[in-house]
């Protein structure tokens, strides 16, 4: 420090040598015997020399870090942790209504009466032996179920004459 000008010394005060050493320790009772390593830092302090290069001061600045299950998507940083969201919940919402369009004219009719009477005559007729009318019947039903319109009108609640 003696070839710095006065003021590069008072900025150089805060800067002290300091020694890195990569230390490494076989674990045995582990069942993987993987190494424990860790960095050994010593920091030779001018002012207190007696003290050696034992001591260490250490100022650290931490940042919240997310937890490591969830570190591969943080990996990816924030538009991989939102985009996976987003597809994950998309796909939950996509499954959830996955083929209502086709069910819900079925299953959300005001009166089914009709129709299960239907279904039951048609049963009737079959254990008759009548199979001619049970063909009439069962293309009935088929006609109700390729017809939206007619299946609206048969499926309407009941109106009472005045």
């Amino acid at each position: 420090a003696a070839g710095f000008p006065s003021a590069d010394k008072e900025r150089l005060v805060l800067f002290r040598n300091i020694s890195l050493q990569m230390e490494e320790e076989l674990r045995a009772h582990n069942t993987s015997h993987a190494k424990m390593r860790w960095w050994n830092v010593k920091e030779c302090d001018p002012e207190w020399p007696s003290q050696g290069c034992n001591n260490i001061e250490l100022i650290i600045f931490n940042d919240k870090v997310s937890p490591s299950s969830l570190g591969f998507l943080a990996g990816y940083g924030i538009i991989g942790l939102y985009l996976s969201v987003v597809l994950v919940i998309g796909k939950f919402v996509r499954e959830f209504f996955k083929g209502i369009s086709r069910s819900i004219m079925f299953e959300e009719l005001p009166n089914p009466d009709r129709i299960l009477k239907l279904c039951t005559d048609i049963f009737l007729v079959r254990e008759m032996g009548e199979l001619e009318l049970e063909e009439q019947l069962f293309a009935k039903l088929i006609f109700l179920y390729r017809s939206p319109e007619t299946i609206i009108k048969w499926t309407r609640e009941k109106q009472e004459s005045e």
